[in-house]
């Protein structure tokens, strides 16, 4: 949140942060609770009972990529200043607007105009590694935060212009690491940040 403040390009990340921080925890305690609550394997698609999609990787989706992707959404999305307006996440084949993940009209809706007006587009994979909650082994989140190009429409090709773009335009980058100790490590391009999670 300091840095934020020190750089006042980047300052109305700070709440969007701080929620991904919390998604962050939340990830994490549903990584402990995998196997105790049944979340391993492929995920079910509830309508025909048959394994989900293959991601942009082409791996099967696992019940564990969706659950944290629904989450990571929602941090990026749902943050009280809606400084971003689109993310692209690795379980989805394309970005998605932040007026679809919070599921308002986006052809005459004003909510759906305060969710298109940030000035930011995250991108992340939810949980990386997914596959290693069955050994015990390590896994993370990985995200990153760019500046949305100025002139880009609200638009599926606006939103594709606004995610590629080079890796050194981030404005800020992270990652999450659940392991025997979770940390969270964050850059906003003036040094970098590690906090550790005290349970």
């Amino acid at each position: 949140e300091v840095e934020c403040w020190k750089l006042p390009s980047i300052r109305n990340l700070d709440r969007t942060l701080l929620v991904v921080s919390d998604a962050c925890k939340q990830i994490n305690r549903i990584v402990q609770r995998a196997q105790t609550d049944d979340l391993y394997g492929p995920a079910i698609d509830p309508t025909t009972g048959e394994n989900a999609d293959v991601n942009v990787q082409g791996e099967v989706q696992q019940q564990l990529d969706v659950l944290c992707n629904t989450l990571m959404l929602r941090a990026f999305c749902g943050a009280s200043n809606n400084a971003i307006c689109a993310v692209a996440s690795e379980e989805e084949p394309l970005p998605r607007s932040c007026a679809d993940v919070m599921g308002y009209d986006t052809t005459n809706s004003d909510l759906s105009k305060i969710f298109t007006s940030g000035e930011f587009v995250a991108v992340f994979d939810p949980i990386d590694g997914s596959k290693n909650i069955d050994s015990s082994l390590p896994v993370g989140t990985v995200f990153g935060i760019y500046r949305r190009p100025e002139g880009a429409k609200d638009d599926l090709y606006g939103n594709l212009q606004s995610f590629l773009q080079r890796g050194t335009k981030m404005v800020a980058a992270g990652y999450c690491l659940y392991s025997a100790t979770t940390v969270l490590v964050l850059t906003m391009g003036s040094g970098v940040h590690g906090f550790t999670l005290d349970p």
